[in-house]
């Protein structure tokens, strides 16, 4: 028993140390060249502008569909600008060895949703084509949100799951590193999986100030998205 929590144990610390350190798991994203034009939108469905890298970043990765409305405009924290959105916060890191990034928080692991890995019994055969484990994590997906998980961006945008499926809030839920999904019985089938707004449960958990959520003007020159058009 003594073996195996320390083999989980050095197994989680290997596997955040490679999400942390960008190696394969964060979807990359140049900088924009000093002096190019700064592409930004402003979302009026919430009042708030995504630019720059960030928007780079936001488009690269499926925008509102994939990461949802920015709640905030970008500012600083954790020594680092961030910007929060419905689903997800972005993080620049121009301090990342190699070439800068812009990375999507760990919000599942901030969130502590992590959960003790799979006994080797409950493991799933590698000939069951209806699941998929991750020896990196410990944990395996199935059915709808294996499904959506492969069809919406895998582990760039996920990161890897974190926990078995859970009942939480009376619904079927399944953590990631970077996110929640959440099946709804109330959907019609194949398209019951929907994300968890854990950005704005993170920003709320931290007790960050609610002003920052506030509508501002869209910046000039930017481009206006009205509320359900296409980003």
């Amino acid at each position: 028993m003594k073996s195996y929590q320390r083999y989980w144990t050095a197994s989680i610390t290997i596997l955040l140390a490679m999400t942390l350190s960008g190696c394969g798991l964060a979807y990359p994203a140049e900088y924009l060249p000093a002096g190019s034009p700064t592409p930004s939108r402003c979302f009026m469905a919430t009042g708030h502008t995504v630019g720059g890298n960030f928007w780079r970043y936001f488009e690269a990765m499926g925008g509102v569909q994939s990461l949802g409305y920015p709640i905030t405009e970008p500012f600083m924290q954790e020594g680092r600008q961030v910007q929060y959105f419905e689903y997800a916060r972005l993080e620049d890191h121009p301090d990342n060895p190699g070439r800068p990034v812009v990375k999507l928080s760990l919000l599942g692991e901030r969130l502590g949703r992590r959960q003790p890995p799979l006994s080797p019994a409950r493991v799933p055969p590698a000939s069951d084509r209806n699941s998929r484990y991750f020896p990196q994590a410990g944990h395996a997906l199935s059915g709808d949100f294996l499904t959506y998980f492969e069809e919406y961006g895998g582990l760039n945008r996920f990161g890897f799951p974190i926990a078995e499926p859970l009942v939480r809030g009376g619904k079927l839920v399944q953590d990631f590193q970077r996110a929640r999904l959440v099946w709804n019985l109330d959907r019609p089938p194949g398209n019951r999986v929907t994300l968890e707004p854990s950005g704005r449960f993170y920003f709320e958990a931290q007790g960050l100030d609610l002003a920052l959520m506030a509508p501002v003007p869209c910046p000039p020159g930017s481009q206006v998205v009205q509320p359900h058009a296409s980003n």
